[in-house]
């Protein structure tokens, strides 16, 4: 029992030692006492920066309607028979709209214009048949044959104001969409009032809202690039013909009309997004993905000595996938395009494949 004691007393001891000398040995390395970890650096994409010709571009929303709405109507009292058609409904030109069944006071006013006419073909017949026999003057033939046009022009009247019809039917003058029916089927009108309301849809009106900051930026015929919200790849070409001088009071906007002539791709009552070319100008530019913001404004960073520089810009407008950009800005160094979302200023950087 003394014999093994002593050895496994021995074999630990052992042990120890040989644990305390590499324990001696790594804590006594120079190369690790107080040696200073390598710096981090971010693997990054650089582009020059470049002085471009920038076309500015200004967004906007707007709603497409029909074009100029033209109010229907009847020349004449009556009584809204029938109505054929509903707002929102597409139109061709000659589909009947409304039938209007004549007032009785315009069929009695005929009557008794062609009773006038009849009476007065009589007097002057018998009128020229006493002159004939010397027992007429001339000034009473002259008058009865006044008295006939005079009845015969009333006859006409009449006949326009739609006395001599029962029942009509007014038609759609053109294609178009029915933007309103104020009446209702049953209602009695004068004559003149509207029946339908039509709006052409070979010509069509899109308004659009402008921040009021950028409204001094849009003039009377500028070109609008129109295209549905869910597909710019329909987008249209039209001019700007209306330009309104005060704010909406609902939407807050200033509102301008763009006119669009044979637009298959737009139907009334679309949103669509508007892009407006407000002008051109020489600037800075960097690619989209080159400008960062956050609560200190918007920034890009440069490339100097292997390090990242973080330079504050003003960003301006974004045309074909570049920024215009201005600040402090050292045209010799690249800017960083990929890899920025990770870096802070002065860090180290080591370039990658563009």
């Amino acid at each position: 029992m003394t014999k093994k004691r002593m050895l496994v007393v021995g074999s630990v001891a052992a042990v120890v030692l040989v644990v305390g000398g590499r324990m001696a040995f790594h804590s006594s390395s120079p190369a690790q006492a107080g040696a200073p970890a390598p710096a981090a650096s971010v693997l990054i994409t650089t582009a020059p920066l470049r002085q471009l010709d920038l076309t500015d571009l200004l967004a906007a929303f707007g709603e497409v309607t029909t074009g100029q709405v033209v109010a229907v109507s009847f020349p004449r009292a009556g009584q809204v028979s029938r109505l054929l058609v509903i707002p929102g409904q597409r139109v061709s030109q000659g589909t009947p709209l409304a039938t209007l069944t004549s007032d009785p006071t315009a069929r009695l006013a005929y009557t008794q214009a062609q009773s006038a006419v009849d009476f007065a073909q009589g007097e002057l017949r018998r009128a020229e048949e006493l002159f004939s026999l010397q027992l007429a003057t001339q000034s009473q033939v002259d008058a009865a044959r006044k008295a006939l046009k005079d009845a015969e022009s009333m006859l006409s009247t009449q006949r326009q104001l739609g006395g001599a019809v029962g029942t009509a039917t007014v038609t759609a003058p053109f294609d178009g969409v029915v933007s309103a029916v104020p009446v209702a089927q049953g209602d009695r009108i004068q004559p003149g009032a509207v029946v339908v309301e039509i709006g052409p849809t070979n010509v069509l009106r899109v308004r659009l809202g402008i921040e009021p900051d950028d409204a001094h930026l849009i003039r009377l015929g500028m070109i609008v690039a129109l295209a549905p919200i869910d597909d710019s790849t329909k987008a249209v070409s039209a001019p700007i013909t209306e330009q309104q001088g005060v704010v909406d009071p609902k939407t807050q906007l200033v509102d301008a009309v763009a006119l669009v002539r044979g637009a298959n791709a737009l139907v009334p009552g679309m949103h669509v997004r508007a892009t407006i070319n407000v002008g051109h100008h020489l600037s800075w530019a960097a690619p989209r993905a080159a400008v960062l913001t956050d609560a200190g404004g918007a920034y890009v960073f440069q490339v100097s000595g292997g390090k990242a520089h973080r330079v504050n810009v003003v960003q301006g407008m974004e045309s074909q996938g570049m920024v215009a950009i201005s600040g402090s800005l050292d045209a010799r160094l690249p800017i960083v395009v990929v890899g920025n979302y990770e870096l802070q200023d002065g860090m180290p950087v080591r370039q990658g494949a563009a």
